[in-house]
């Protein structure tokens, strides 16, 4: 018997922007959006609600804020914020919260504290955006940079890099965490 090659497509769209609707997607079932400006992988759950499961949104705006399908976002999607400050922000269901919001663009003073009790700095954030401690537990001394580089880590943790290192975990246990005595802790 000849065989006779099958091509199966999911439903597609090379539309920036362009969602899958809760309508026209069963549950379990792939779409997929090809567009180079915003593209992705979707899917709808259980509850009925359409899920994005690739790619992380780079840009001055948020991701599907001008919508040619679905309106919203799914919950724990990511957008990197390329405004004056580059934040990582992530979808909670309601808006997108900055990841470190608490301290992350203050520009008086703040404490910080990491693993519970294991590092504070007062005065951690310069309204420059360059981060510095001018006091810290253990005598650390004053550090400055110019700026602040998050891993975005999947799966199993890297290998520890010097202490000091933000890295976010997407997979579980997900958050916020930095190098530190040779590990990785939360930071909050």
């Amino acid at each position: 018997m000849a065989s006779t090659p099958v091509t199966l497509l999911s439903k597609r769209s090379g539309n920036s922007s362009d969602r899958p609707l809760d309508t026209t997607v069963q549950v379990g079932e792939l779409a997929i959006n090809f567009a180079a400006a915003e593209n992705g992988l979707y899917f709808k759950d259980s509850a009925g609600d359409i899920r994005k499961v690739t790619g992380v949104h780079y840009g001055s705006s948020a991701p599907n804020s001008t919508p040619a399908g679905e309106t919203g976002n799914s919950v724990g999607e990511v957008w990197v914020d390329s405004g004056t400050n580059n934040f990582l922000r992530v979808w909670d269901g309601s808006s997108f919260i900055k990841i470190g919001a608490a301290f992350a663009d203050v520009a008086a003073s703040a404490t910080v504290t990491i693993a519970s009790g294991a590092i504070v700095a007062n005065s951690a954030v310069v309204a420059s955006g360059a981060f510095g401690a001018t006091t810290a537990s253990g005598a650390l001394g004053a550090a400055v940079a110019s700026g602040l580089e998050i891993t975005v880590i999947s799966g199993a943790f890297p290998a520890v890099p010097a202490s000091g290192v933000f890295g976010y975990k997407v997979d579980p246990p997900s958050g916020l965490y930095v190098s530190f005595g040779g590990g990785w802790v939360p930071a909050a």
